[in-house]
């Protein structure tokens, strides 16, 4: 499925509601995509006798949900945002093709309301930042270092090692995922991130040259999906955030009296 076809289904597919990710601090919900099979998880539980877990149903089919009416309020960000800052994170994904953020879209319709729904990436939840850390990979380090760039574009306040995940793709090759952007594109600089360890790699010249194709983009097309999802102070800031970041030579040191997110994982 191509990523056009993937934002469309998000976009309209009918919507069941499954359960709540409990250890997030905002309502952060699973849902499944029905369009292609509406019979209700309830009858598949009948089928198996038993409550149905992950394993039992199609990644393909299921979604993350995050609704404006279940996010906390923060004295730092505008209230009800956050979902909105999530969708923003992959439009700059997508339109640096670095292939960061899964896909994302704004659903008006949700099960409780508009909010953000995103591509459900499977992965093993014991495997984060830390653990891949540990292998030493220059595949997964040379991954970890676009994360850390593109967090930088993004400013993002919240780069958790649990918010790295490994998706093994049907060849086999992981990529990774990252997730929990709501809180990104500040006004006022706020990057916070476990990702400090690769200060001083060089950023290649590929990156910047994206970079500078984004800074065009913020003029046209993709400033205009922006538009509609921040502010337009934040939009500014972004762009001349960028503007700075295509002459990024190698990744910086932490600056800030917070650069680290908490909890680390």
């Amino acid at each position: 499925m191509t990523a056009a076809s993937l934002r469309a289904r998000l976009a309209s597919a009918p919507l069941e509601l499954l359960g709540r990710f409990a250890d997030a601090s905002n309502a952060t919900l699973l849902v499944r995509l029905t369009d292609r099979d509406p019979r209700p998880v309830t009858d598949l539980a009948a089928e198996l006798h038993r409550e149905p877990t992950l394993d039992d149903l199609p990644a393909e089919d299921l979604a993350v949900y995050k609704p404006r009416r279940g996010e906390a309020p923060l004295w730092d960000f505008p209230a009800g945002t956050l979902h909105r800052r999530e969708v923003a994170a992959y439009v700059v994904s997508d339109a640096l093709g670095w292939d960061v953020v899964p896909s994302t879209v704004l659903r008006e319709d949700g099960p409780v309301g508009v909010g953000s729904l995103q591509r459900f990436v499977p992965h093993d939840p014991d495997v984060h930042y830390f653990t891949l850390r540990e292998e030493d990979d220059e595949g997964l380090t040379a991954q970890l270092a676009t994360m850390a760039l593109f967090d930088l574009v993004i400013d993002n306040a919240d780069r958790k090692g649990g918010h790295v995940l490994v998706e093994v793709r049907r060849d086999g090759q992981r990529r990774l995922r990252g997730i929990d952007h709501g809180v990104s594109f500040n006004v006022v600089p706020k990057l916070r991130t476990v990702i400090w360890d690769l200060v001083g790699r060089p950023v290649p010249m590929s990156q910047r040259t994206d970079l500078a194709r984004l800074a065009d983009a913020l003029d046209a097309g993709v400033g205009e999906r922006l538009r509609e999802l921040l502010s337009r102070e934040e939009l500014e800031v972004l762009g001349s955030r960028v503007e700075r970041l295509t002459e990024l030579a190698e990744l910086p040191p932490p600056s800030g009296r917070h650069p680290y997110p908490w909890p680390l994982l």
